[in-house]
């Protein structure tokens, strides 16, 4: 039986034997799925018994005693938004979302400024050479 008040059992259950992309069922040790339940539980999720079990004689369940979700997925500050970007963080409910890296439209700056963008590029190796050659050596 699942004790639905513990986090670290209460999806756990549900994770063993996962199946993987060739149909074999993952074979995850306890520890980790006790970790991986009580994540999934702060991130707010949880099992259908364990809300029929709140309900009150008439099955309803007032959304002020659902469970609260107290983690949220943090997107990267920098690099691209996607899964392979280990930047991403859980962090708590309350911390605000970083501000986006916003990068200058260089139409809209000075020749000067423009000028010194591109002397950085070329310092770092970003700029090919008339040959179609980057400085650092990697080839377009």
């Amino acid at each position: 039986m699942v004790n639905w008040g513990n986090p670290e059992e209460h999806v756990a259950w549900a994770l063993r034997f996962m199946p993987t992309l060739n149909g074999m069922p993952a074979l995850i040790p306890s520890e980790f799925l006790a970790v991986w339940s009580r994540h999934l539980v702060e991130a707010g999720f949880c099992h259908v018994d364990y809300l029929r079990g709140m309900a009150d004689e008439d099955g309803n369940i007032h959304v002020s005693r659902l469970p609260k979700q107290r983690i949220k997925l943090s997107p990267p500050v920098r690099g691209p938004r996607h899964n392979l970007n280990n930047a991403w963080k859980w962090v708590d409910m309350d911390e605000p979302d970083p501000e986006p890296i916003r990068l200058p439209n260089i139409m809209e700056l000075q020749p000067n400024e423009q000028a010194a963008l591109l002397n950085q590029f070329a310092e770092a190796g970003m700029i090919p050479t008339p040959e179609g050659r980057f400085a650092g050596g990697v080839e377009e």
